[in-house]
């Protein structure tokens, strides 16, 4: 434990903060420290208080723990998985104490200042820390759905530049966070509005795929939906270039990123895959792509792309970028 760097989990009790959790037991660099929730939570025990809702038993070690106001945290590196009001208020505080932030929350994705990561794709934007007058950071990452548009997206505009992208996303209800969806309106249908969601996209997409401060210009529409799958988010997508573009090209792409990252992107073949069911696992770090094909245009592509929304969309996007902020610091 000695060798390994403490962590603390900012909004423990709930969903994401309980998947940072579960990927931190066993990891190779970092342990959790501390746990702080809200308010009602504080001093109270851990194992007491959680709703625990996950494919691993609460850790005992974790469940024994008392819960911290938010005020008290001492360690270094704070994974935050607060609700963006409360992120607002406070991320700024653990900045000017010296901590470094790796945030879920949406309240800082959209600052200047601020990186907006997926370390595979823009690890560049980690020079933004320089602007921070703080003595520690904030770091943020994406939306859920946002990764799992913007990962493809990253290697298929170094083929060619992207005039436009229509897409729409099947989102799981763990993403409403819990209990979140009430059983009558979602079982047996599709609710085809998140509020603020079809912004977020637009946004972070653009600043994730442009340069440090210099947002990509492209065209980007979005219709979202919630789905009754438990975990899971999709996205269909048709990119057109400002050329033409081939399947063979995009498939090739995605192939050579496939080979370079392991834990990046997975490309599936079969006309009838990815499907959360069949493709995702509990702790899976992947943007499973398929559905690959032409569009009705020689400029046109389309693809489908799916990941785990607790794990690449929040709570391990969280622990891989405070990762690659040390490796690259």
């Amino acid at each position: 434990m000695k060798s390994k760097l403490p962590v603390a989990v900012l909004g423990a009790t709930g969903p994401v903060g309980q998947k940072v959790i579960t990927l931190l037991q066993d990891h190779p660099k970092f342990y959790v420290a501390e746990v702080a929730a809200s308010e009602a939570s504080a001093r109270q025990v851990y194992g007491e208080r959680v709703q625990w809702k996950n494919e691993i038993e609460l850790p005992r070690d974790i469940a024994k723990m008392k819960i911290k106001r938010l005020n008290s945290i001492k360690s270094h590196y704070v994974i935050s998985a607060l609700p963006a009001d409360i992120a607002k208020e406070i991320e700024p505080e653990f900045a000017k104490r010296g901590h470094i932030v790796c945030s879920n929350a949406s309240a800082f994705r959209m600052h200047k200042d601020v990186p907006l990561m997926i370390p595979e794709v823009n690890s560049d934007h980690l020079s933004l820390l320089k602007k921070q007058n703080t003595e520690g950071k904030i770091l943020c990452n994406p939306n859920c759905s946002t990764v799992f548009l913007a990962g493809p997206l990253a290697i298929l505009k170094e083929i060619e530049d992207i005039e436009h992208v229509s897409v729409v996303t099947m989102q799981a209800v763990s993403g409403a966070g819990y209990p979140g969806v009430p059983s009558l309106d979602i079982l047996g249908n599709l609710i085809p509005h998140i509020s603020g969601e079809e912004e977020k996209i637009c946004k972070e997409t653009k600043k994730i795929l442009g340069g440090p401060g210099n947002p990509l210009d492209c065209g980007i529409t979005v219709h979202v939906h919630r789905v009754p799958i438990a975990h899971g988010h999709t996205v269909a997508a048709h990119v057109q270039f400002k050329n033409k573009v081939s399947q063979t090209q995009v498939m090739k792409a995605l192939k050579q990123a496939e080979a370079k990252y392991k834990d990046f992107i997975k490309v599936h073949t079969a006309d009838d895959r990815p499907q959360p069911l069949r493709d995702l696992n509990p702790a899976d770090m992947r943007i499973h792509v398929g559905r690959i094909k032409q569009g009705d245009r020689s400029d046109t592509v389309g693809f489908i792309a799916l990941g785990h929304n607790l794990v690449r969309g929040a709570a391990g996007a969280a622990i891989g970028i405070l990762e690659t902020y040390l490796k690259k610091r």
